[in-house]
C-alpha cells in the first residue's frame, strides 16, 4: 500500500483530507468502530492496491458434479486455478486496468466512468475468495489497514527514496 501511494501523493492528499474530516487534528484521539465504517475512500485505496497485488494469485477449486464452464464441458472432480491476477487486470471488467485509481471502488454512480466496476465488482473482485469459503478475517484485516494507514499518515510524510525502483516481492504457494 505504502508503495502505490508514494507513487500517488494526490491519493494521499485525499487520504489526509479524508482522515481529517472524519478524525479531526488530534492524532492521540482513538479510532472508533463508527469511524472505521467511515473511511470510505481508505477502504477504495484498500482494495485498489489489493486489485494490483491480490493476498493470493490463485485459488483452487473442484467441482463435485459435470458442468459446462466456458463452453466447455468438465467431468465431475475436476481440479480448476482461479487467476486472480489475471481477472483483475482484464479489460472487460475493468476499466484502463493497469491504472492505479482507487475511485473505481469509491461512491460509483450511473454517471461516473467506472460502471463497468459496478457491474462485475461483486464477481471479478475476490480477494478474499468467495462463498461459504471466504476469508473470515477480511473484516478485521480491512479494519487493521484502515488503522495503520491513519496512524501513519496523520503522523508522517513519506516519501520514495527512489520513486523509479521497481517493487520487489515474491510471491508462493501456501
Amino acid at each position: 500500500i505504502i508503495y502505490h501511494l508514494g507513487h500517488h501523493p494526490e491519493v494521499v492528499q485525499r487520504l489526509r483530507q479524508e482522515f481529517d474530516e472524519v478524525l479531526g487534528k488530534d492524532v492521540t484521539k482513538p479510532i472508533t468502530h463508527n469511524d472505521i465504517d467511515k473511511l470510505q475512500y481508505c477502504d477504495a485505496v484498500i482494495k485498489e492496491v489489493y486489485r494490483h497485488f491480490p493476498i493470493k494469485y490463485s485459488l483452487g477449486r473442484v467441482n463435485v458434479e459435470k458442468d459446462t464452464i466456458g463452453g466447455l464441458r468438465w467431468p465431475e472432480k475436476t481440479s480448476f486455478s482461479i487467476l486472480y491476477c489475471a481477472i483483475m487486470k482484464r479489460k472487460d471488467y475493468w476499466t484502463d486496468p493497469e491504472k492505479f485509481d482507487p475511485d473505481r471502488f469509491y461512491k460509483i454512480d450511473e454517471s461516473n466512468k467506472y460502471l463497468l466496476e459496478k457491474q462485475h465488482v461483486k464477481t471479478a473482485f475476490s480477494v478474499f475468495g468467495g462463498g461459504i469459503r471466504i476469508c473470515p478475517g477480511r473484516k478485521l484485516a480491512m479494519i487493521e489497514l484502515k488503522c495503520l494507514l491513519a496512524l501513519i499518515y496523520r503522523k508522517y510524510d513519506i516519501e520514495m527514496a527512489d520513486p523509479n525502483a521497481p517493487l520487489k516481492y515474491n510471491s508462493d504457494l501456501i
